[in-house]
């Protein structure tokens, strides 16, 4: 099969043949429709995120099960599903208590390259081990493990932009619902208005919430308004005295983070109302550390919460329901789409801004 396999950090990606190995135990071989293109991978293409190369990125996608290894009778060969970033063992304690989206085993080799049971079903066709990062899909194949993945009713086959579901959606949904706990009538303020940003919007839309999105560019402030949102421009004054202004003097009860830098992490935190929410998505390159004004925390009695994706064997399903019912549009937030061989121009549209969530077809 086809992958685009990164060699070197900050080098182009190249277009190669590799070989995948049939799943194992608790897996499933899948032929990848459309994958999205998300920043975490830009992370990985650029070391922030050490994942070790060689390597096939992506990490979220449509794709239709070829084979599945011992133990599989969750999906069959011909199903159409969506691959989540996140892959549950179903055994460790967080699995077991429902907490699968933090599961002990998959944190141990995510930034390793290789599936739950230590190993790549990925060669070279000299024999070379290539990894893969949280799922490899930007290539013909890949395989992953059968908790990761969740079934596209027959209605939804053929709708390239669902490969956002398994990433951006899934972790919109855990940020606005699981970590965020936001009811109808609660003001969301969004920081950044990328892929999981826009996201964020229309869950926290369909919840009943009533949602500020906060950003710099006009095109992707527009769609956020679009979609329902209030918009702060950050670029025409204080965005914390915006928010504010909006809602009273009070400020917001949920804030969702989804950029990851100290300015809007401070922001957050800013934004929040007294005993409010800060739910931080947006990651930052590993090991960076960020200053807090600790005295806002304190006596604004403040709950910073991480958020890690979802749950994908139980959230993934309803982030498909709301998408069946028109709730969730991630048509409005796809594209434009490019070939496997123009990888980097895809790439390229996502640094730069151009496009929320570029979409890779093989």
């Amino acid at each position: 099969m086809r992958a685009a396999v990164l060699r070197q950090y900050n080098q182009p990606l190249k277009l190669e043949d590799v070989n995948a190995a049939p799943p194992q135990r608790g897996e499933v071989k899948v032929r990848i429709q459309a994958a999205g293109v998300c920043h975490s991978d830009l992370y990985v293409l650029e070391g922030a995120t050490p994942v070790p190369p060689p390597l096939v990125p992506g990490h979220e996608a449509v794709a239709v099960v070829e084979e599945v290894g011992p133990d599989v009778d969750s999906v069959s060969p011909g199903d159409v599903v969506v691959t989540s970033f996140i892959w549950p063992c179903g055994r460790c304690r967080n699995c077991v208590r429902g907490a699968e989206n933090l599961c002990e085993n998959f944190a141990k080799v995510r930034l390793k390259g290789v599936l739950l049971d230590g190993t790549t079903r990925l060669r070279s066709p000299t024999g070379e081990e290539i990894r893969i990062f949280l799922g490899g899909t930007w290539a013909e194949e890949a395989v992953v493990p059968a908790t990761a993945v969740a079934k596209l009713p027959p209605a939804m086959k053929g709708r390239r932009e669902l490969a956002m579901l398994g990433c951006a959606y899934l972790t919109a949904y855990g940020a606005v619902v699981n970590t965020g706990s936001v009811s109808p009538g609660d003001v969301v303020a969004v920081i950044g208005t990328g892929g999981v940003g826009l996201a964020a919007v229309q869950v926290a839309k369909a919840v009943g919430a009533r949602v500020v999105a906060v950003g710099r560019n006009p095109q992707k402030l527009k769609l956020a308004a679009e979609l329902g949102a209030e918009v702060v421009d950050t670029k025409s004054g204080d965005a914390v005295k915006a928010v504010q202004e909006l809602t009273g003097g009070r400020g917001a009860d949920v804030v969702i983070e989804a950029v990851g830098s100290d300015e809007t992490i401070q922001q957050a935190v800013d934004m929040a109302a007294l005993g409010g929410r800060v739910v931080l998505v947006g990651l930052m390159p590993l090991g960076h550390k960020t200053p807090l004004a600790l005295a806002r925390v304190v006596r604004g009695g403040i709950h910073i919460m991480g958020s890690y994706g979802a749950r994908p064997r139980l959230d993934l399903p309803v982030v498909i329901k709301m998408v069946e019912r028109g709730l969730l549009q991630p048509e409005r937030l796809a594209g434009p789409v490019y070939k496997l061989e123009e990888i980097n121009e895809a790439v390229e549209a996502l640094r730069s801004g151009r496009a929320i969530r570029p979409i890779v077809v093989p």
